[in-house]
């Protein structure tokens, strides 16, 4: 282990590269959720079963899911800089392919290199943050760095929907403008990151070396409570991801609502989730408590599903706020981040931070094609005519695996206060 002393004040040039590289993670969360936005028009224009949709939309989540160990070792060969401009023209060439596809399978192939791309996105951001910021301001800019992500989808809902309708363009013209941003964005990173190393006045105190990294994986795998969070943090976001990025606005569409209303009220779920990562986090760190909260999101997100399936309601406001809810409920995984990293070993910090995030993105990637499957299995037109009764049994997947995630905070996720529990001597150099 190794004691750093702090490093210099925040630099113009840090401020800039650390902007663009949250912007990529703005774009890559717009591609993520667009594709439940557009859903009324992708699913009749490429002859799409829900069966099908659902895979397109599960692909992102697949490849991005399975890309989350290898996108660590990646960026520490190549470095950020070629990591960004490749990954982002990646995910640039793939909204293009989108944009163009005539069917399912060149529609699924987009949506799986969007999320191949798109998986290094979030690395690259924490990795830059602390190559050019103080240690001590890490923490403030990955909240600040969520918070711009989540604009993302909040800006694939409604705004998208709004600018379509007022440019009277088509989703291909639409995500032919989403492509060139992302090649822009590319020359940008491309001009102007630079990688940095460490910096030479920082010194360290060298206490022991580090474990293999197959004992750190062993050990990480017999402990449970890593696999408990783990477990927590993918129920209890998978309705956000089946809502918020796939089915919601076509299924809020079936009650009765306009697209662009619609999709106004997916934009209130992702700003909920945006509001409440952090403030859900900064009440967890006064009250030295994580279980509580995880317990009242996981509760929190059993009922706004509830609501969401069975509520007949004529008045958007009830679905926003139900919408709105199920946004602050889905912020627990976010939480979930912290409570693991104190439940493993500093050594095996970063591959656990890489579990949780894994099994949130592959439960995002299998729970769509489930339901997808239980909606279909009513529908007699191919091509998504759809009614309220064919969505109810699917989307009742949502409140069991919330149930799930209420009994696993409950019963088998331990209380850290706050704290460490594999904690370290740590010798510090004055």
């Amino acid at each position: 282990m190794s004691v750093t002393l702090p490093r210099s004040p925040i630099s113009s040039l840090g401020l800039f590269i650390w902007s663009l590289t949250a912007l990529f993670f703005l774009y890559e969360f717009f591609l993520r959720t667009f594709v439940g936005s557009l859903a009324h028009q992708i699913i009749p224009d490429l002859g799409l079963s829900a069966e099908r949709f659902a895979l397109i939309g599960s692909a992102y989540y697949l490849t991005q899911g399975l890309m989350q160990v290898p996108v660590g070792l990646l960026t520490d060969k190549f470095g950020v800089k070629v990591i960004l401009v490749f990954a982002c023209l990646v995910c640039a060439a793939a909204t293009f392919l989108f944009a163009y596809s005539a069917g399912f399978m060149s529609a699924f192939v987009s949506r799986a290199l969007m999320g191949f791309g798109s998986s290094f996105a979030f690395v690259c951001l924490l990795v830059v943050a602390a190559a050019w910021f103080p240690r001590r301001f890490f923490g403030f800019f990955v909240g600040l760095s969520q918070f711009i992500g989540t604009m993302g989808p909040l800006l694939a809902a409604g705004p998208l929907i709004a600018f379509m309708s007022e440019a009277n363009l088509s989703w291909r013209s639409t995500l032919e403008i989403v492509g060139i941003a992302g090649v822009f964005l590319a020359i940008l990173m491309l001009l102007f990151v630079k990688n940095k190393g460490r910096d030479p006045e920082d010194k360290y105190v060298v206490l022991k070396p580090s474990p293999e990294l197959s004992l750190r994986l062993s050990q990480l795998l017999k402990n449970k409570q890593a696999w408990s969070v783990a477990a927590y943090s993918a129920t209890v976001y998978a309705s956000m991801a089946l809502l918020g990025a796939i089915w919601g606005t076509e299924y809020l569409q079936v009650r009765g609502l306009s697209q662009s209303s619609a999709g106004n009220i997916i934009s209130l779920s992702w700003l909920g989730y945006a509001a409440a990562c952090p403030i859900l986090g900064g009440l967890s760190d006064i009250a030295k408590r994580r279980k509580p909260i995880l317990i009242l999101c996981a509760l929190l997100a059993l009922f706004s599903t509830l609501g969401i399936i069975f509520i007949p309601t004529e008045h958007n406001w009830v679905y926003g706020l139900l919408f709105f809810s199920l946004g602050v409920a889905a912020a627990g995984q976010s939480l979930g981040f912290a409570t693991i990293a104190e439940h493993v070993s500093p050594d095996s910090r970063a591959s656990a931070l890489g579990l949780n995030n894994g099994a949130i993105m592959l439960f995002s990637a299998m729970i769509p094609p489930i339901t997808g499957y239980f909606i279909n299995r009513n529908v007699g037109n191919e091509f998504g005519q759809f009614s309220v009764s064919d969505f109810t049994t699917g989307f009742m997947i949502m409140p069991i695996l919330n149930l799930i995630a209420l009994i696993v905070a409950w019963l088998f996720i331990d209380e850290t206060f706050c704290k460490p529990q594999k904690e370290m001597i740590v010798l510090v150099k004055e």
